[in-house]
Parts: C-alpha cells; sequence; structure tokens
C-alpha cells in the first residue's frame, strides 16, 4: 500500500471525524525513543523493552534484557509508565503496544518508540490504528536502511496521519476491542502452557543424559546456512501472494511458540533457492541467546539463518527442545558485536548427548500432542486477528456500531 492509498483510506471517513498528524495531536504529550547504549546485560538490572518484546498488539516480558541501575537513572525520560504506547522502529516497523502495569518503570532501547497520551482511551485508539495493516504498509514504506534492518525514522513517525472519532463510537469500539483482547490472551497462554509443559517434559527425559553418548550436532544433522534474498515490496507496497515463505533472523527470534507456520514475506516461484522442507530446524541468534523453531511449510531461509534438516521426527523434537533449553550457551557460536552471526561450523561442534531411540520416540510422541494444542490456540487468535481488522474497517467507514456510513 502506497502513501496515496492511505490518504485515500482516510477520504472514505465519516464526516464529521477529524485527522491529525501524530506529532501535532494535542493529546500526545511525548514522543521519543529509548537508550542507545544500555550496555552489557546485568541479571539484577533493570528490564528493558526492545522491538521483539513488542508482538501482535502486545508486550512479551518472559525474557527481558536488563540494563545496569545507574544506565537506568540516566536515561529517565525513556522510562515507561501505564498507557504509553510503544512503536518498533527497527525491523518490524510500526508494531506497537499499550504498557500495561506489569511494565509499569521498565525502560526502552533505541529501537522503540514511546508515545504518551493524556488519556487511556485515547493511547488504546493510537496503538489500535497503528497495527492497522494500512498503517503497517505505511511505516514499512516509509522506513529506511539496509534490507535486513529496516529502520523508521521519528521524523517519519511523527508525520503519521491518524483518524479522530467522536468520543462515542470510539468507546464502543474499545470496548469490542478488550473483548477480543482477553480471549486472545486467554489462547496464548494455553500455548505457552502447552510448550512449557513440553519443556518440562524434555527436561524429565534428560536427566539420565550422563550415561548417553556425546556427538557432534553436525553428526545429526544436514545444516545449511541462510542464502535467499530478502524479498522486497512490489510496486504497490505489498508483498508476493503465493510462493514460498521467506525466514527472517527476527522470524525465528520473534516467535512466541517453537513451532513456524508462516511468515508476512514470501519469496515468488524460482527466487527461492533450494527450500528447508517442513520438519527442518531453523535456527538465528542474538547477544543473549540462540532460538530454534521447527518449521511447518517449506521455507526459504536468509542470511544469519542455519537450518538442520534431522533424519526423522523424533530427532526433530529432541533436537529442538536440546537447543531451545541451551540458547544461553550455545551464544558463543555466533560472532558479531550483536551476536547475529551464527557460525556453521562452529555451532555444527557443538556436542549434543543422544539419548535412545526408544526416549526420543516417546518424547516426540508427547510434544507432538502438546504442539498440537498450542498450535491450535494460535490458529484461532489468527482468526481473531482477522476479526478485529473487519470491525476496525467497518469503525472506519463509519459502520460500527451499527450505523450506516455517513
Amino acid at each position: 500500500m502506497t502513501q496515496e492509498s492511505l490518504e485515500s483510506e482516510l477520504q472514505r471517513l465519516p464526516r464529521d471525524w477529524g485527522v491529525g498528524r501524530l506529532g501535532d495531536l494535542p493529546t500526545v504529550q511525548v514522543i521519543g525513543y529509548g537508550i542507545t547504549r544500555p550496555g552489557a546485560h546485568s541479571d539484577d538490572g533493570v528490564p528493558m523493552i526492545r522491538a521483539a518484546d513488542i508482538q501482535d498488539g502486545r508486550l512479551l516480558g518472559d525474557e527481558p534484557r536488563r540494563i545496569a541501575f545507574r544506565v537506568h537513572e540516566t536515561n529517565l525520560r525513556s522510562q515507561l509508565e501505564v498507557g504509553d504506547v510503544v512503536v518498533v522502529l527497527v525491523g518490524r516497523v510500526g508494531e506497537a503496544a499499550v504498557v500495561t502495569g506489569e511494565f509499569r518503570h521498565w525502560n526502552a532501547s533505541r529501537t522503540v518508540a514511546i508515545i504518551r497520551a493524556s488519556e487511556p482511551d485515547e493511547a488504546a485508539w493510537l496503538s489500535l490504528w497503528l497495527g492497522s495493516p494500512p498503517v503497517r504498509e505505511w511505516c514499512e514504506r516509509q522506513a529506511t536502511g539496509s534490507t535486513l534492518q529496516r529502520t523508521l525514522s521519528l521524523a517519519a513517525l511523527r508525520s503519521l496521519p491518524v483518524p479522530i472519532p467522536p468520543v462515542g463510537p470510539r468507546t464502543a469500539l474499545l470496548r469490542a476491542m478488550r473483548l477480543l483482547e482477553a480471549k486472545t490472551a486467554t489462547n496464548s497462554r494455553i500455548a505457552e502452557c502447552a510448550t512449557e509443559l513440553s519443556e518440562a517434559h524434555f527436561a524429565r527425559e534428560a536427566r539420565d543424559s550422563k550415561s548417553w553418548p556425546e556427538q557432534p550436532l553436525a553428526s545429526l544433522v544436514h545444516l545449511t546456512a541462510g542464502t535467499a534474498p530478502r524479498p522486497r515490496p512490489d510496486g504497490h507496497g505489498t508483498h508476493t501472494e503465493g510462493g514460498t515463505a521467506f525466514v527472517a533472523p527476527a522470524d525465528i527470534l520473534q516467535s512466541e511458540l517453537p513451532h513456524l507456520y508462516g511468515t508476512e514475506r514470501r519469496l515468488p516461484k524460482g527466487k527461492e533457492g533450494r527450500a528447508c522442507a517442513p520438519g527442518s530446524l531453523l535456527v538465528a541468534s542474538r547477544e543473549d541467546g540462540v532460538r530454534a523453531v521447527m518449521n511447518q511449510v517449506p521455507a526459504a531461509i536468509g542470511r544469519n539463518v542455519l537450518a538442520l534438516g534431522p533424519e526423522s521426527v523424533s530427532d526433530a523434537q529432541w533436537l529442538l527442545h536440546e537447543i531451545r533449553s541451551r540458547g544461553a550457551e550455545l551464544a558463543a557460536t555466533a560472532q558479531g558485536s550483536a551476536g547475529r552471526e551464527l557460525s556453521g561450523r562452529a555451532f555444527g561442534a557443538t556436542m549434543v548427548r543422544w539419548p535412545p531411540s526408544d526416549v526420543r520416540e516417546r518424547f516426540a510422541r508427547l510434544a507432538e500432542r502438546l504442539h498440537a494444542r498450542a498450535h491450535i490456540a494460535q490458529t484461532e487468535n489468527e482468526m481473531l486477528r482477522g476479526l478485529r481488522g473487519r470491525i476496525l474497517d467497518s469503525f472506519l467507514s463509519g459502520r460500527f456500531p451499527g450505523k450506516s456510513a455517513s
């Protein structure tokens, strides 16, 4: 979607609505970004929100990066308050979420913008608008930089057009959205619990690992480094329909679940190179550790992604949990200042204690059932996201709640 099509979207708003630039709204008190030099991770430090911690309209706080208290104290301007809207500036630009009480007085990184509105409903509306497909695509068009690290500037964010609906209809919309968010949160918790159970069962099975023989990881899998080019938006600002799912490191690092069922970007047929088969393990790294997912669809992998092809489903399930359980330790196999350049040779040399086949098969049967339950919850959330989009579209046309367009 281009700048012009976003403007066309705004032109169909009801006649009694206003439109203003984000940076000019009188209700917006603060627009800024977070810490540029957070320093090394500090186990007893203050949690910091990063771009990867903002997903699907909510904040994730399970494994926060922590900064030294002295760094936090010298960056009080980026200290978060309840009701702030945080927006991704680097990577998946435009993704937004509202800060809840759980994240009060956390800090934010340079990859995140902070918007402070005067009232909770105003913040909720801004977050909803920022998370809509037209705005996400507009942000992607405004972003600059390399294909591996797209960046949205604060100047561009301030220029974002924002509809200003009447208070009454806006209140009704936000009430409906909160109901959808509550159901989405329940499904997310179901998926998280299923994943946690599989990890707990893995830890139980691995208690006897001292008696198992050690083998290098490269002897257990076929290892491939990613080379596929990152797909570019087409002339209309959208991404190729069909084709093969393209997996960048962010798709792995930001995945809440250990299985990947698709990505936003796709490569057209004939340009994907050698695609990884379903059931492969896809691995990426950042400075705080390595992450792994099992892809469920054919996938083309980009730079700084490793694909591991196990010999069987039971091998794949075991290695998936092995890698995820050793994420921090395996960060030593990565290179570069941010720990993002994963070395295939170093990673393949990692020693793994390999259990008997009956142990792997028993664990795989249980893990597959738990992951299937997580997928059901994830699929329902995808349907809820679609419903959320349809409700928002109806609202922008003046047909929600229960009205004809002006």
